[in-house]
């Protein structure tokens, strides 16, 4: 979201407030200090949020507030009561919102603060847990590179298998998003650097595998190779039905993409799940972290 949009609209709730709340100029001072700390932080951090591009208020969660006030909490050292002013003011905004019908739902309608923040300041302990196993995965080689790349699609994006299989391409779109390509449609999505070197590893494993040959090919499927093996390009295995190969070089299907992914997990000492159970995984990580439950 541009600036100047959240800007207008917080100037526009502070004369809402002045006029039919009837708030002190105090109060509209500090709601509007908050608000525009808040989008700035969602802007400057929407990679690690894993907001859109274009992230609009519909867009905002509780994850996000939760992230905004402990980072402001831990640079600030903020009291208890002061932050759930915040919250009472980046609330109330956000009924005003639904009152406008820029947005359906207030998202922090029913949310209360915490004292002490546990449930924040340990999210990182669960981030680092989650890394941790999946750091075990090598993706210097082709197995690894693509069920790594499957894992982190399946987590931070929530697509089913079935989605997933579906990707006819990944590209890069910029330092922190990539076009995901479907059959009639693509997708921009937010990823972090990570992300991108481990996208980088599996087209060029996947321009080895097929430049070895056992090419598995139909009339109207090809595969786009570089001319130097170590350079990648995003036109590397560019495929009209697939993204995906297994070890023989054969388009991937949904039950045969968990069986693959299935395979690394057993490898790094992790036990057999299927998508959905993926994201089940990662969200009693965070749980078990002290992560407010609503949030995840």
């Amino acid at each position: 979201m541009e600036k100047n949009n959240y800007i207008i609209n917080i100037e526009e709730f502070s004369l809402y407030l002045q006029a039919e709340k009837i708030f002190s100029e105090g109060t509209i001072l500090l709601y509007k200090t908050v608000l525009e700390r808040f989008f700035q932080f969602c802007s400057q951090n929407q990679n690690e949020l894993v907001l859109p591009k274009n992230w609009r208020y519909s867009d905002i969660r509780v994850r996000d507030l939760e992230a905004f006030l402990a980072t402001d909490k831990k640079e600030n050292q903020r009291y208890h009561e002061t932050q759930v002013t915040y919250l009472s003011g980046i609330r109330s905004f956000f009924r005003y919102l639904v009152e406008k019908n820029f947005i359906e739902t207030n998202p922090f309608q029913h949310y209360v603060l915490s004292r002490g923040f546990r449930e924040m300041i340990l999210i990182d302990d669960a981030i680092s847990e989650i890394k941790k196993d999946l750091e075990k995965i090598d993706i210097s080689h082709f197995q690894g590179s693509r069920n790594r790349l499957l894992i982190e699609i399946a987590l931070n994006h929530g697509l089913t298998a079935k989605q997933i299989v579906s990707i006819s391409n990944i590209e890069k779109a910029s330092k922190q998003s990539v076009w995901v390509v479907f059959k009639n449609n693509m997708l921009e999505i937010p990823v972090t650097t990570e992300f991108l070197v481990i996208l980088h590893e599996y087209k060029k494993n996947l321009n080895l595998l097929f430049s070895e040959g056992n090419v598995y090919a139909k009339e109207n499927e090809s595969v786009i190779l570089t001319n130097n093996r170590n350079e990648m390009t995003d036109s590397t295995a560019e495929h009209k039905n697939s993204f995906w190969y297994d070890d023989k070089n054969m388009p991937l299907k949904p039950e045969t993409l968990v069986r693959q992914v299935n395979k690394t997990f057993k490898m790094i000492g992790l036990p057999k799940m299927n998508f959905k159970i993926i994201r089940e995984w990662t969200t009693q990580k965070f749980a078990e972290a002290g992560a407010d439950i609503r949030s995840l």
